[in-house]
């Protein structure tokens, strides 16, 4: 009975802090976030469409209401300067049965209400190849004009612009892809474009591998390979229609999986490592999302291509394009088809649940390099001291890492490197990739991309806690390979880099918790010395959570693993021992 009960309470305490202190914490799955949609016209049970629908609003979205012209697909929605929600989307023949998408053309519909009806206004671009466009992405440029992406309908990927939602609209060209080795994983497919926060257009298409440009039309430097099959619980294949956005401080997709049916939602801190897959769906037409405020569901066979319509910062409705019937059952002229539809969606709320607040880590312990925050141009891959090392690094490529702790002040940096060829040098930037430069550190040719040499250089003495970018700068090809890196309060008496490897490296990836040998286990976890280690001790260590090495608040018998920091390694080793009687 005393072993369970102390089981009990050490599985509390640990949920508790887990609860407190994790640093990504989601209070339900993305689906949860849809509400009510209101109801503009009457329910229907009559309009076209398969009963198992159920009764429906015919003026929410964009649709043929009688089904005797045209099927629509996509679907995106802008607003106006004149106040009015413009939305683009694709059209075909609905006699062509579903496969009339091949034949499809981009077309502008406009309404006064965000959920609709929405009345189409025509193709975009008639003149060009007959208006031919699928896969249809508006969105803003950073200059301010309109831009248009189509794919698909044998269009590679082509971008129209316009000083005006309503056109006219003219051909700005077609996205290109910088040579590089991954290059040749794009394909211009459901590509989905979005105008990041720093700048910088983001790109993603079917492959899942991520594109970056200064430029709308690129080049785009693809980033890596398949980002699903990084995440752990993704799956991997049948994945398409991914839509990516920025909101609450993280960079969001959600991607459809067609044959299954249901959708997944992913983050990332910096839009292009990192990916998490958020539990449960993203969608599934299967479940009772999509609701009206009177209660009555409907269940559509099908839901795809996702898009988000976003005021202040937050999503707040979603559109799908849903078809009542599976593809290959739709003929044409069957009362069957397909429409787009605008559900509302709290997206505050989801920005809200979300918390993005980093744990501070310690500048002097060692730091894994692909333990980053943000990258540019990097890519993972495995090295031979174990765990990951930082590669494929070019001129101007940048990792970052969020609030490393100085405490009261380092005065030089240490890294972990080696290069084939080429070598370079490596900026210690605070705050931003522009940020104040403390610091530059030469790295020599080692011989090899896994042999391996520490590093070592002053800087300028900083203190507090600050965001770290690491810059590498050198001449053309790939430069040198980076496994770990961390600070010392010690000047370095060579600011060169020191060409002996080091006889033992350490690769520690996560702090060791068992206590050096210079102190009892028992005695040094016994924080408050009353014979018990309980409660008493976790709130002592509490006071001084995530203090590091030389802050005023950092207790060093708090430190119960002597890694330099008071985290929840220590927590833990109480854990460990909870409702254990010492002799004092």
């Amino acid at each position: 009975m005393r072993k369970i009960m102390k089981r009990s309470w050490v599985s509390i305490i640990l949920l508790v802090l887990l609860i407190m202190l994790q640093e990504t914490v989601y209070a339900a799955s993305f689906m949860d976030y849809f509400t009510s949609t209101p109801i503009i016209e009457p329910l229907s049970s009559s309009c076209w469409g398969a009963p198992d629908v159920g009764p429906r609003d015919q003026s929410n979205g964009l649709e043929d209401r009688t089904m005797s012209k045209y099927c629509y697909w996509d679907g995106g929605i802008i607003k106006g300067p004149d106040g009015k929600y413009h939305m683009f989307a694709s059209r075909w023949d609905q006699s062509a049965g579903h496969n009339g998408w091949f034949g499809s053309v981009a077309v502008h519909a406009t309404s006064s209400n965000l959920y609709g009806p929405y009345t189409d206004q025509g193709m975009c671009w008639p003149n060009d190849l007959g208006g031919k466009g699928h896969n249809v992405v508006p969105f803003i440029l950073k200059d301010g004009r309109y831009a248009v992406l189509v794919s698909e309908t044998r269009r590679p990927a082509d971008i129209f612009v316009s000083n005006s939602l309503n056109g006219p609209w003219s051909k700005l060209g077609s996205m290109s892809i910088a040579q590089n080795a991954y290059s040749s994983l794009f394909t211009a497919s459901n590509v989905y474009i979005l105008l990041r926060p720093d700048g910088r257009y983001e790109a993603i298409g079917r492959d899942a591998v991520i594109g970056i440009a200064d430029n709308v039309l690129g080049p785009y430097t693809i980033q890596g390979t398949n980002i699903y099959a990084k995440i752990t619980g993704c799956p991997t294949v049948d994945m398409e229609d991914p839509v990516i956005w920025y909101s609450g401080g993280l960079y969001h997709i959600v991607v459809n999986k067609w044959d299954t049916r249901k959708a997944y939602h992913l983050t990332s801190k910096d839009g292009i490592s990192n990916w998490k897959l958020d539990s449960g769906y993203a969608y599934d037409p299967t479940a009772n999302f999509i609701r009206y405020t009177n209660g009555t569901v409907n269940h559509w066979n099908k839901l795809e291509r996702p898009n988000v319509y976003m005021e202040n910062g937050h999503v707040v409705a979603m559109t799908l394009a849903a078809i009542d019937v599976a593809k290959d059952k739709e003929l044409g002229n069957d009362r069957h088809g397909s429409k787009v539809i605008v559900i509302p969606f709290d997206g505050a709320k989801l920005d809200g649940s979300i918390s993005v607040t980093p744990t501070p880590r310690s500048a002097f312990t060692q730091i894994e390099a692909e333990s980053f925050d943000t990258q540019s141009g990097i890519e993972a891959e495995t090295c031979n001291e174990g765990g990951e090392d930082v590669g494929y690094i070019e001129n101007n490529d940048y990792v970052s890492y969020n609030s490393i702790n100085f405490g009261n002040g380092a005065t030089s940096f240490q890294a972990r490197v080696s290069s084939a060829s080429g070598g370079g040098n490596i900026e210690v930037r605070l705050d931003s990739i522009t940020g104040t430069l403390i610091g530059t550190c030469p790295v020599a040719v080692t011989g090899d991309w896994q042999k391996w040499n520490t590093i070592t250089c002053n800087i300028s003495s900083v203190t507090g806690t600050h965001d770290i970018f690491l810059k590498f700068t050198g001449g053309s090809g790939y430069l040198f390979n980076l496994n770990w890196w961390k600070f010392s309060s010690t000047p370095t008496s060579t600011p060169t880099p020191t060409s002996t490897p080091t006889s033992t490296p350490t690769v520690t990836s996560t702090p060791s918790i068992s206590p050096t040998s210079t102190h009892s286990n028992q005695k040094n976890i016994d924080i408050d010395h009353n014979g018990v280690i309980n409660i008493a001790d976790v709130i002592m260590i509490a006071g001084s959570f995530n203090s590091v090495m030389g802050n005023t608040g950092f207790v060093e018998d708090y430190d119960l693993n002597n890694d330099g920091v008071i985290n929840m390694a220590d927590i833990i080793m109480i854990a460990n021992k909870f409702n254990t009687i010492v002799q004092n």
